[in-house]
Formats: structure tokens, sequence, C-alpha cells
């Protein structure tokens, strides 16, 4: 003990000073504040780590869009795609809503795909409106224009929807079809304006038989389409009021001839975008020797309850 603590007490310096148990005790104090700063360090890491797990549970799921859009087309069998489709931008969604559109050219007569492309830009190009007289105006501004350029012997299907407010504007000439999935139930919520129709109106008036519509020749051909020269639209005058998770679908008879009502409620009760995907698949099995074209528009509601947008004013609903 006495050899060690001699040897401590060897001098470093001349004058002796500054002796060996001094640089020890120094190195000493070194390893112990290095250690010190060493476990800290790893506490807080620790620490971090706890509160991002903490955070990861506890944190708020981040809010849906209000909206949720998808698209789908393809040709089908034919040589040439007569669809069209186009919607507003999402991004002003809040302030002018969104409005979504499609037509369907017809393929009997001249130009279908140029004309519907042309009435889908126009009616967008002429978004947002001011009242809600003008969609009406404006559409059969462009169906007397289509008139004037082909005189009758071009035309196009059309399905336009408004979602604004929490409410559901629609406007349809044609066949083409708007569904709403509520709750696991499928409504159609346009009339196909077919010649069928005004038969049965005939027959049910006592014109001839209710069986002879469906037989006719002329059945499925177009009582009203975009390119007459004064167009009949159908459009809701009340806005429906949506709910929240209520999905829409605009699609052209491409659609919605080939596939069944359950397919399409199937569907639609996925997101907008695996909806679009699995109305394909559903086409493409089908494996029609003339499928027409086809063209989906697929919006899915995610916004308010109906009761933040009440407002004293009167709308339409569906139970």
């Amino acid at each position: 003990m006495e050899n060690i603590i001699a040897w401590l007490n060897t001098p470093l310096t001349e004058d002796g000073s500054f002796r060996l148990w001094m640089l020890v005790a120094a190195c000493a104090l070194a390893v112990i504040i290095l250690l010190a700063f060493l476990n800290r360090k790893r506490k807080q890491k620790k620490t971090k780590r706890i509160e991002r797990r903490t955070a990861s549970v506890t944190e708020k799921p981040k809010v849906k869009p209000a909206l949720e859009i998808a698209n789908l087309q393809g040709l089908g069998k034919r040589e040439e795609q007569q669809d069209a489709f186009g919607a507003s931008l999402l991004k002003n969604y809040e302030e002018n809503g969104l409005l979504a559109v499609l037509c369907d050219g017809m393929g009997g007569m001249a130009e279908g795909g140029m004309i519907a492309r042309h009435v889908v830009a126009g009616l967008l190009s002429m978004f947002p409106w001011q009242d809600c007289n003008e969609p009406e105006e404006k559409i059969n501004r462009l169906s007397s224009h289509v008139y004037r350029q082909f005189r009758g012997h071009g035309g196009t299907t059309l399905v336009a929807a408004l979602v604004k407010g929490g409410t559901l504007s629609f406007w349809c000439v044609g066949d083409s079809d708007l569904f709403l999935l509520r709750e696991g139930k499928l409504y159609a919520l346009n009339m196909r304006q077919e010649y069928k129709n005004d038969l049965l109106i005939r027959a049910l008036e006592g014109a001839f038989p209710p069986e002879e519509a469906f037989i006719d020749p002329q059945a499925a051909a177009l009582s009203e389409y975009i390119g007459k020269e004064t167009v009949v639209c159908e459009h809701n005058r009340i806005p429906l009021l949506l709910r929240p998770e209520d999905a829409l679908l605009l699609c052209s008879d491409g659609v919605s001839d080939t596939l069944t009502l359950t397919q399409i409620r199937e569907a639609m009760a996925l997101s907008s975008e695996e909806c679009c995907k699995k109305l394909e698949r559903g086409i493409l099995s089908a494996d029609i020797p003339n499928q027409d074209n086809y063209t989906v528009i697929a919006v899915r509601y995610h916004g308010k309850t109906t009761e933040e947008y009440k407002d004293g004013n009167e709308k339409e609903n569906i139970d």
C-alpha cells in the first residue's frame, strides 16, 4: 500500500507541484463525466422513442377529404372512343362545388365522339354558374349549337352532377345513368329518355297493349339527346341532401348495359378507385362480342353530416 501511495505521489514536474495522483484523479473524473453524459443521451433517446410510439397511437387520424373521385374509361370492342368525361378542379370544391360531366356520343350519327368532347368541355367552361336556372339554359344552348352544325344528324347523351354544400344537383339527357348508393341500397336517380318509355305511356292510355312497347323496333332509340334544336333535360329541381359516405356513379350505357345492378352496387360499396377497378374487371370478364365504349366517374362523399348543412331551405331527401 505504501508503495502504491509513493508511486501516486511521484512528481510529474521538476518543481513537484503536479503529481501522478492528480493525473489519475483527473482521468477518473473525465471518465465519470463521459459516462454520465452517455447515460443521459441514452435516456433521452429512449424517452423520444416512447413519445413517438405514444403519439402514433393517441394522435387524431387525418381528416378525410370532403370528396373522393376516380374515373374509368375503356374502348371496349369498338374502333373509336365516343365517350367523353371531365370534372371541375377538386381544389375549388369548397368555393364552387364539384361538377362532373359524362357524355356518350351517338355511334349511329356523325362525329359522336367529337360532339361528346365538345359538350363536356363546353359545360365545364361555363362553370361555376350563378343560379340554379343556368345549367338547363346552358345545356339547351349547347344542344342548339350542335343542331345548327349537324342538323339533327349528330348528338350525344349527357349526365352531369354537381356536389355543393352537402347537396347533389343533376342534369340528364339520353340514356347515360346516374346511381346513388346509400347505406347499401342502390338508387337510379334518372330515367332513361328512350322511345320505349314514350310508348309505355301511350300503352297505358290504351293505344295498344303494353308488351308492344318492348318489341317495337325503335324502342331503344333515344327520345332526347344533345343535338336536338330544343332538348328536354331531366333534372332535380330541389337539391338532394347528401349523407356522409354516399356514393355516386355516372356511367355510359357500356357499363350499365353490361353489368347487373348487383355488380354495380357491390362495386360502389368500395372506395372510388377500387369501384372503378371492380367495374372494369366485371366488364372484361363479361367479354361481350360487341362491347360498347365504357366510361365511369365515381364519387364518394365524406362530408359533414346533414344536420350541419340545414339552413332552413327545403331540400329533397331519400330515405
